[in-house]
């Protein structure tokens, strides 16, 4: 994927990998503790047959399952079988290759066009073609303003206008308002919906890229009755919901979703590439167990199939002898990272030299030790740290109560009542510095929190910790409704461009800078990066940019850890990738023998 995904465990954003995961040894990186990383196994299908299900634990209940309007890691993680895109990135070279396009596009010297001839043989799994209408359609459905795609919406943009070529339904053109670079991968990643089901009343074939471009400018919903209206129907949870709507290319299909319990996927019997896929499993159904200790149980007692371990004491010390239960274990280095969201609008982290205090006053190492057995690497950017887009010249924060409270006084935060909290006259009123860490029911977040508080009251500042539903979550921090909380980027494999998360345009309307950065330098870098084709000199922009960001610390960068599995001993050819979503539970096969679910 291209756009960026709130991680469940919060929060996607394109990195190119140089070294991956799967290469290594072990995991060594700032640790007391090695652990074997999981090798990519030879491809296993010889004597391979259809059957059986994969029940995954998730932690919640999807957002909504529709590509467009949806931007949380556990619905991007249910889409990516139903729904699928003009181009896919190989998930060993990390190389753009054709999906629904017979070829890679053809692209003008000036950058301004992108050519893509179709598939003719694609179809929804209801049997309808997917042609170049459908594109149309998607993109339009992107460029509404009214519609919930805030975070898919900034990759689009610059899109002046898609339109078929000569008439061709299986040849169309993106024409573009001013050159980026990684516009190949935004529309190559283009997730295609039905026009023929969604398009209510043909309501979308009468906007025009003009009408669309205008409405983004004066976001009027009473001046445009129609658009907003649509947009209603597609952000609906009808839409996002129903299996009459819920319908893709892709090998999988909406078979129900019980809230709260259950997302149920069956095999598309329909499916227009069987042959290059052959998707094994009867069933995929995501299981909701917010527990993770319950979820741990269920793994033991054969209830799912497949969890993501978040707390790291689960895999090292509760499953200690995986084989007891039948279980397996995978640990695998994706491209994500941690860090502490500051809302940078708040009167107590506006200034920078209490963000660089809040950097000097957590003892990440200690944190890594704890939490996480030492399965971490402390990060000082946002670019992943196997980047060669990565500046490696930052230096790393060390942990120094002296500096932090140092740089606190300097702000003006003082403890003047001798109550052992700091404090400060602002507009007129003393204030005391206490604050909320908003958290989401994730185990392993909270016992971090913990830790940072108690950290935090070294040098005179009280915090707390509230946690909500990842819905209400999710909720406040679009709507910069927070202090702060822990939070994580699940990043992917293209390259960098970190305008979703740190553009101040991406502060208003929902968008993924929900910490309020805004610094006018920041965002011109960000600009030149986008229209700089020339790889060496965008890296010399991003060293630059990551720079800036070290220096404001918007955000405390914390570290990157590779990513732990549990998964059932009886399915073959279970290869564990870095990116994206690694099982792909598509190739993954139980022979007859051992299969649990004949039905």
């Amino acid at each position: 994927m291209t756009k960026i995904k709130l991680l469940i465990a919060i929060l996607i954003l394109p990195v190119i990998i140089i070294s991956c995961g799967r290469q290594k040894e072990t995991v060594q990186e700032s640790t007391n503790s090695t652990f074997p990383i999981t090798q990519l196994t030879p491809v296993d299908t010889q004597n391979a047959v259809t059957g059986d299900w994969i029940i995954k634990q998730i932690m919640s209940d999807a957002e909504k399952i529709n590509p467009i309007v949806t931007n949380d890691a556990t619905a991007s993680s249910i889409i990516t079988y139903i729904f699928e895109n003009l181009l896919e990135i190989d998930r060993v070279t990390y190389e753009l290759k054709p999906l629904i396009a017979k070829s890679l596009p053809e692209i003008s010297e000036d950058h301004l066009t992108y050519t893509f001839d179709l598939k003719e043989d694609v179809t929804f799994s209801d049997g309808a073609p997917l042609t170049g209408e459908d594109i149309i359609f998607t993109v339009k459905v992107i460029k509404n303003p009214f519609t919930d795609a805030q975070a898919l919406r900034n990759y689009f943009n610059d899109v002046k206008s898609v339109e078929l070529v000569d008439g061709n339904k299986y040849k169309v053109k993106f024409t573009m308002t001013k050159p980026y670079f990684r516009a190949i991968y935004s529309l190559g990643d283009l997730e295609i919906i039905p026009g023929h089901l969604l398009d209510l009343e043909g309501m979308n074939k009468k906007f025009t890229w003009t009408d669309l471009e205008d409405a983004q400018k004066t976001f009027d919903a009473k001046k445009y009755p129609e658009m907003s209206r649509f947009a209603d129907f597609i952000n609906s949870q009808e839409v996002a919901r129903d299996p009459k709507y819920v319908v893709g290319s892709g090998p999988y299909v909406l078979d129900k979703w019980i809230t709260g319990q259950s997302v149920t996927l069956k095999r598309n019997e329909n499916y227009w590439n069987k042959s290059e896929l052959p998707n094994y499993p009867e069933k995929i159904i995501f299981k909701t167990i917010k527990d993770q200790n319950a979820a741990v149980v269920a793994a033991k007692n054969k209830e799912i199939d497949e969890m993501q371990v978040y707390q790291p004491v689960d895999f090292v010390e509760n499953v200690k002898n995986p084989e007891e239960y039948k279980l397996k274990k995978a640990l695998v280095i994706e491209p994500s990272y941690n860090y502490i969201a500051w809302n940078n609008s708040s009167q107590l982290f506006s200034d920078k030299r209490v963000r660089w205090a809040m950097g000097y006053a957590i003892n990440r190492e200690d944190i890594i030790d704890k939490i996480v057995y030492g399965m971490g690497t402390p990060i000082q950017s946002h670019v992943f740290l196997k980047s060669k887009y990565l500046n490696s010249d930052l230096p790393e924060i060390p942990y120094d109560i002296n500096k932090a409270k140092q740089l606190l006084s300097e702000a003006g935060w003082k403890d003047t009542d001798g109550d052992g909290i700091i404090d400060k006259v602002i507009d007129g009123k003393k204030v005391d510095f206490k604050f909320t860490f908003t958290n989401n029911t994730n185990p392993k977040r909270k016992k971090v929190i913990l830790i940072l508080i108690e950290q935090l009251r070294q040098i005179g500042i009280e915090a707390s910790i509230q946690e909500y539903e990842w819905s209400v979550f999710l909720d406040k921090i679009k709507k910069h409704d927070y202090d702060a909380c822990f939070a994580g980027w699940q990043l992917s494999v293209t390259p960098d461009d970190p305008f979703q998360i740190f553009h101040s345009s991406q502060s208003v309307g929902e968008g993924s800078n929900y910490f309020s950065y805004d610094n006018p330098e920041s965002d011109k870098l960000l600009e030149e990066n986008r229209v700089t084709f020339d790889d060496e000199k965008r890296k010399e922009i991003l060293d630059k940019w990551q720079r800036l960001v070290y220096d404001d610390q918007p955000v405390t960068f914390l570290w990157s850890e590779p990513v732990r599995y549990l998964y059932s001993d009886r399915y073959n050819n279970a290869r564990w990738y870095a990116y994206p979503d690694s099982p792909l539970l598509n190739e993954w096969w139980v022979p007859s023998s051992r299969q649990l679910y004949k039905n």
